[in-house]
Formats: structure tokens, C-alpha cells, sequence
């Protein structure tokens, strides 16, 4: 085994020096992969890939495989640092392996609990991504202003635009740390929300696209929030 790789070895070395352009191209793409380490170094939080590209000085594509390929040579090294990737931005991590330790010089935070009320709008947010409260409201029932400030307090949810609609609702859809907190790296790799889901939603948009088209934006009048902030503070 050894053998044969000092042969292969061998034999890239003898490629580079035949082809020293196969040379300049690794150096290259690895001076690319050292400049996304330092700016995710320094940047502490997640970089989204055109910020890497402007870093490094090539385009957003060059930019996001030099920063998969550091991932990649991180996860091989399975050192003490780890590069993830969420939703299309990037976050030099520390390896979850020295977790224990590093908890003996900082207090352990804690995360904000969870209430059914919130994670339900949480779920129709994350699965329609944007959402108004409109859609939350139609799907829910209810009205769910209370859970909606409650996801952007805790960082979950933010507003990423306007709808193009009379009234202009606000669009709501995943953070960073939505993803960071339940694991997944992006969209996709949400759970599969069901098909009977999936037809409920639908159904809920069309509606809502009639009443606007007919009616405009008409918020009717919903219970009050009182029964699910009474739940949350029991909970």
C-alpha cells in the first residue's frame, strides 16, 4: 500500500515538473481555498458566497468551490476547525468533538424554548419560505403575530422583502441560524412535509390569491392571542 503510494506520488511529481502549469494551477486554488479560511476566520459568523468571491477576487462559482474544497480538507484533517455550509454561505466552525472543553470556559447558552404556537409557524415558515402572516394566518386559524415576533427575537426568522400585493405584507423566511439549530444546511434537506401538507398549503395560497384578487387584502378578524401567549408561559 505504501508502495504504491509513493509511486503515484512519483508520478504527479513527474507531472508538474513536464507540466508546471498543473503546478501554478494547485498553488493557486489553494492560495483560494487560504483566503476563504482567513475571512471566515475573521468574520466569526457565516459568509455568503459573493462575499467570498469579492474577497478572493474571482467570480461567486470560484469563490464557493475553494470554500467546499477547504471543507473538504478540513474534514479530512478532522482537526480541531471545520468549515459548514448553510443554505449557500459558509462558517469556519470549531469540531463538535471538543465541545466538552470548551464549555469549561464559557457559560453554556441557552437556547429559547420552543412552544407548539411557535414551532408550528416556524414550520409553515420554513416549509413555504417566504411566508406573510397572511399565509401563517390562513393555514393556522389563528392569528400568530405574538409567534412571529417571537421566531425574530430568538433569530430564527427575518424579513427578506415585501410582497408585491396591495398592502405590501412583509416575507418571512429562514435565518442562518434556523439551519445551524436544527441541523440541515439547507432547503432541501428539510423532512419531506407530506403530500396532504404540501395540497393544504396550495389550497391556502389560491385562496388567498382569490380574496385578493376579488376583495384585496381583507385581514378578517381572528381569536386573540391570549390563549397561545397563556400556553407559552406555562410551557
Amino acid at each position: 500500500m505504501e508502495t504504491d503510494f509513493q509511486e503515484i506520488r512519483e508520478k504527479q511529481e513527474q507531472q508538474e515538473q513536464l507540466f508546471p502549469e498543473l503546478q501554478a494551477d494547485k498553488n493557486a486554488a489553494r492560495r483560494l481555498e487560504e483566503i476563504v479560511e482567513a475571512v471566515l476566520f475573521a468574520m466569526g459568523g457565516t459568509v455568503e458566497g459573493p462575499a467570498l468571491a469579492k474577497a478572493c477576487g474571482c467570480d461567486t462559482k470560484m469563490a464557493r468551490k475553494a470554500a467546499r474544497n477547504l471543507m473538504k480538507r478540513l474534514s479530512d484533517e478532522d482537526g480541531a476547525l471545520l468549515v459548514r455550509e448553510y443554505d449557500g454561505s459558509f462558517q469556519l466552525c470549531s469540531n463538535p468533538r471538543y465541545y466538552s472543553n470548551l464549555i469549561r470556559l464559557v457559560s453554556v447558552p441557552k437556547k429559547p424554548v420552543l412552544t407548539d404556537v411557535v414551532m408550528e409557524t416556524l414550520a409553515i415558515i420554513a416549509f413555504k419560505n417566504p411566508a406573510t402572516k397572511m399565509d401563517i394566518e390562513r393555514i393556522r386559524g389563528v392569528k400568530s403575530d405574538h409567534a412571529v415576533n417571537r421566531l425574530i427575537e430568538y433569530g430564527l426568522i427575518e424579513e427578506t422583502g415585501r410582497l408585491d400585493a396591495p398592502g405590501r405584507p412583509a416575507l418571512f423566511a429562514p435565518t442562518d441560524a434556523f439551519y445551524r439549530r436544527f441541523g440541515v444546511s439547507s432547503r432541501e434537506e428539510l423532512p419531506d412535509a407530506g403530500e396532504v401538507q404540501k395540497e393544504e398549503f396550495m389550497d391556502e395560497v389560491q385562496i388567498e390569491l382569490k380574496d385578493v384578487l376579488e376583495d384585496g387584502v381583507v385581514i378578517e378578524e381572528r381569536p386573540s392571542e391570549e390563549t397561545e401567549q397563556t400556553e407559552e408561559t406555562k410551557k
